[in-house]
């Protein structure tokens, strides 16, 4: 069994090689463990210090982001033929002698994906704003997925052969939340362990603002749910905007009706009838959306089995 440990890094040469060091050698019922380091367009000695430190090393050719990097480890992951796949940071907060714990649901075929619980709320060294939106981002995220999820940004984290072939990341910012949504609606079983987490020497280069952190994330759940679930999401639209257009042509109408009149009502009628025009355009949308995603969903199955098969014949 092979356990790839994907560490990706944009100007981490102070820290990679402890990270890599600190990986286990040996971890039991895996036979062979390949640490792999995706280098998101470094500009300092990343590179060579992770080369020395006995990981393999593919680079970007240019700073593409986290999201563009797991990606493209995924990829790797996949050609290499892993049957897990570890996410480790290259800053060196998590501690990677803990990758027995996180892969041990997996081993025990209790779950696709493992989460490390960062325990938030123990954490002295984390700024109180931070803790304050990763909270809320959790308990939306749980509430969407309908699973409790404690930790939704956590960055240790490991997949299954078969999440590692059914998750597909799109975000060009971060993966985190998209890949727990993904598993919700691709019956992914997703399990949580407590982790440590230790403090960063310097700033988080991710979450240096974090009011643009959550507009970019409120934004990539919102693309999520309306890809994976845009038949309902057109069905209750075109319903609301049917319904406040009806109310407001019977009000109207009846006024007429006692009047002769439409004025002094005029702007509530061609607000109307605005309502129930674009709740035509949401009809029309909904129409399309539950074709499209049938399409999409037999894509998905179709790139699932390509993958699946390549990993297959790889590995024979």
């Amino acid at each position: 069994m092979l356990l790839t440990v994907l560490i990706p890094a944009y100007n981490e040469e102070g820290s990679i090689a402890e990270v890599i060091k600190n990986i286990p050698k040996k971890i039991e019922s895996i036979d062979l463990i390949k640490i792999i380091v995706i280098d998101d367009g470094s500009n300092d000695n990343t590179v060579k210090v992770a080369k020395d430190a006995g990981a393999e090393v593919y680079s970007l050719s240019h700073n593409q982001g986290l999201a563009k990097a797991i990606a493209h480890g995924f990829r790797v992951g996949i050609e290499i033929k892993s049957d897990i796949l570890v996410i480790l940071d290259a800053d060196n907060q998590y501690d990677p002698k803990e990758i027995n714990l996180l892969i041990n649901p997996i081993l025990q075929k209790k779950a696709d994906i493992v989460i490390g619980d960062r325990q938030i709320d123990s954490l002295s060294h984390m700024p109180k704003q931070k803790k304050i939106g990763n909270k809320m981002v959790s308990k939306v995220l749980s509430l969407l997925i309908g699973n409790k999820i404690l930790d939704a940004q956590t960055g240790f984290r490991a997949f299954n052969k078969e999440s590692l072939a059914k998750i597909q990341i799109f975000s060009e910012y971060t993966y985190t939340q998209e890949t727990l949504m993904q598993a919700k609606y691709k019956k992914l079983k997703v399990e949580q362990i407590p982790i440590t987490f230790r403090k960063r020497n310097d700033e988080s280069r991710l979450i240096s603002n974090i009011f643009s952190y959550a507009s970019r994330t409120i934004s990539l759940v919102a693309s999520t749910i309306i890809f994976y679930k845009s038949f309902r999401f057109f069905s209750i639209l075109s319903t609301i905007l049917f319904s406040i257009g009806i109310l407001i042509s019977i009000f109207v109408l009846n006024h007429y009706i006692i009047t002769n009149k439409v004025t002094p009502h005029l702007p509530l009628a061609l607000l109307a009838v605005l309502f129930l025009i674009t709740g035509s355009i949401s009809v029309f949308f909904t129409i399309t959306s539950s074709i499209s995603n049938r399409q999409s969903k037999l894509l998905e199955e179709i790139l699932f089995m390509l993958k699946k098969d390549y990993s297959e014949d790889r590995k024979n």
